[in-house]
């Protein structure tokens, strides 16, 4: 393992080196700028790292151990022949910053001088939003004076639009300085600027005796604002609270979310990928304090930054409520609100502005889909009663009607689910969803007694099959198989999307697994017939086998694959399984972490129970269950 992630709802930290335990770039999201920002490091000094100097002299370190504990928390041990340190380095909840903190023990049979702490280097900005590009601006420097010494880093464009501080937890000495400038540093008034582009450096160091087998910690605070004395503000809060009480509130938290299976090795993958689609698939922004949903959270990736309904719907919300249902409400209302004016769209923007425009029947599809699905295992009715959500389904469905085919009762579209033009205008596993989600639409208008609109639904899924029966079942090499798209005048595509496979129509509940029709298309698709299948495996696809009962040889294969660094992505190798393209995905990674759990059929933990304030009734109105706020406590 190569890096290490983790974060919160407001800060990002995607890069943190296994061998070194620098932190390499940290990020937040901006609705204003509608991307997420991240701050690096250079290529020889990481953004913050831990320093170690005993007698004078740069420890020599002999070994590094890296580990995740509970899946999210990255620790690193350090061994020298003179003394040990461990580093730990977190995001507590809810809070605009995150904490690093250094142990160090005498291990020696004499008293040693020991200067500690952490240091490091911003060098690039970048905002992304598909694309990753640079920021142009100025960072102003200086050495914060009030109170505790703190290095604080504004962001300035025409006005400051963010800062980071730097907040130690002991008396430590506070250090700024450029390749351009002098020293600033503690009791200082002074300050300078550096061209955005150009690297600050930084330190809070502590000097001290530590005596045989003595132990001391240095812990620095790292607040994020939207100007300096709100940066400062957000490390002295978290100074506060301190860091053993949040680091044992984060650990608790993510304990009770631990998903439960037989297989170890299996369970470390489930919930790796489940805690990193947790915080990389959605976050609060810094400047609306908003939650929004993503594709992604890292520059690394080609969809950081991006709204899609699959992505969001189908691969992250499941996720998410396997782990916490207070949160896949949020998600939903977010869906049939913010993004709901340009729904079904390819993708779009955090505020629902579209991005990529053109329709994609399989995203609209995905709201509805991802209704219905927390609704069997919530039991929650009382989201049926909140008008966002019903203005949204009510919406999705006149939206759909306008892509109906009167004569046939299939319908159009203009995108595969892999974002590729569809070479025929009728999807065979859109439409296999479009007729899932007729169904779900009769079971919510049951839920709340409206029978005509049952009935309605009902009628229409059933004609929508028969058609589906008729126009795609075509002749293949191996027999009768489903098309993947047709054209209504004879015209038929043979193939299968990844992001959309035909192997899934089992799973939706369209035909069973032993359907010879179904049974002849998944054997053309794992053949040599197929002159489009991937010569290296894609996760999703993996997925798309552990869903629909393949899951023995996947597993098998999973246990050993390396992934990207342990979290899923799009194509992998064939022997390995490491990254080959796809990084850090989070949206992915929480369809393998749902795949997973699916196909282990894994226990939930108690975190995903609802509380529900009554039970489900004969009574038509259900009242929304009560959400916890622990993490709104004044003191953790």
């Amino acid at each position: 393992m190569r890096r290490l992630s983790t974060g919160n709802e407001q800060i990002s930290i995607p890069e943190i080196s296994a061998a070194t335990g620098g932190v390499q770039s940290a990020g937040f999201v901006h609705k204003g700028f509608r991307a997420c920002v991240e701050m690096s490091g250079s290529d020889d000094t990481p953004l913050l790292g831990p320093v170690i100097e005993v007698n004078g002299e740069a420890l020599p370190i002999t070994k590094i151990q890296s580990e995740l504990d509970s899946y999210w928390i990255p620790k690193f041990a350090i061994t020298a022949p003179q003394l040990t340190a461990n580093a730990t380095i977190f995001a507590p909840l809810d809070r605009r910053g995150f904490i690093c903190s250094l142990t160090v023990e005498n291990r020696s049979q004499s008293k040693l001088t020991i200067r500690a702490g952490w240091g490091g280097c911003w060098e690039s900005t970048c905002l992304a939003a598909g694309k990753c590009r640079p920021m142009t601006g100025v960072k102003h420097a200086t050495v914060e004076s009030q109170g505790p010494a703190s290095p604080v880093i504004e962001f300035r464009g025409n006005t400051p639009l963010f800062a980071v501080a730097f907040l130690a937890d002991d008396p430590a000495s506070a250090r700024l300085w450029s390749d351009k400038s002098e020293d600033v540093s503690e009791g200082d008034r002074g300050h300078f600027n550096v061209v955005a582009g150009e690297p600050i450096y930084y330190e809070l160091l502590s000097d001290f005796e530590l005596g045989v087998s003595e132990i001391r910690t240095v812990t620095v605070y790292v607040g994020i604002g939207l100007e300096e004395s709100s940066a400062v503000a957000s490390a002295a809060e978290m100074q506060l609270q301190g860091w053993e009480r949040l680091l044992g509130g984060l650990s608790s938290w993510l304990k009770r979310r631990i998903i439960e299976c037989d297989d170890d090795v299996l369970k470390h993958t489930m919930n790796i990928n489940s805690f990193y689609n947790y915080f990389y698939s959605q976050a609060t922004t810094l400047d609306s304090e908003q939650l929004i949903l993503m594709s992604a959270r890292s520059s690394q990736s080609d969809v950081c930054g991006i709204y899609s309904d699959r992505d969001a719907m189908r691969w992250s919300m499941p996720a998410v409520m396997q782990i916490n249902w207070a949160q896949a409400r949020k998600m939903l209302i977010y869906a049939f609100t913010t993004q709901l004016n340009n729904v079904g769209s390819r993708a779009r923007f955090l505020d629902g502005i579209l991005l990529q425009p053109g329709f994609a029947l399989d995203q609209l599809c995905a709201p509805v889909r991802a209704l219905q699905m927390y609704l069997k295992i919530t039991e929650d009715v009382s989201i049926l009663f909140d008008r966002r959500v019903q203005t949204g389904v009510n919406t999705i469905k006149d939206i759909l009607m306008v892509q109906r085919n009167s004569n046939t009762m299939l319908f159009e579209t203009l995108w595969s689910p892999s974002g590729e033009v569809s070479k025929y205008p009728y999807g065979c596993l859109a439409n296999v969803l479009v007729w899932r989600v007729l169904l779900d639409l009769g079971m919510l208008y049951e839920r709340i007694r409206d029978m005509d609109r049952v009935d309605e639904a009902t009628a229409l899924s059933n004609k929508l099959r028969a058609a589906i029966q008729k126009h795609f079942v075509v002749k293949g090499p191996m027999g009768d198989m489903f098309a993947r798209s047709i054209d209504l005048n004879g015209n038929f595509d043979l193939g299968d999307d990844p992001f959309g496979s035909l192997k899934l129509l089992t799973y939706f509940g369209f035909c069973a697994k032993d359907d010879k029709v179904y049974k002849n298309t998944v054997e053309w698709i794992n053949s040599e017939h197929n002159a489009e299948r991937r010569q290296n495996p894609s996760v999703p696809d993996l997925v798309n086998d552990l869903l629909s009962g393949n899951s023995a040889s996947v597993l098998d294969f999973l246990k050993t694959a390396e992934l990207d660094d342990g979290i899923a992505c799009d194509e992998i190798g064939s022997s390995d399984g490491a990254v080959l393209s796809g990084r850090a995905y989070s949206a992915c990674a929480g369809y393998l972490a749902f795949g997973l759990r699916f196909a282990l059929d894994a226990t939930l933990p108690k975190a995903a129970a609802v509380h529900m304030q009554r039970k489900p009734s004969g009574t038509l109105y259900q009242p929304p269950p009560e959400m916890n706020q622990q993490s709104k406590k004044a003191r953790v």
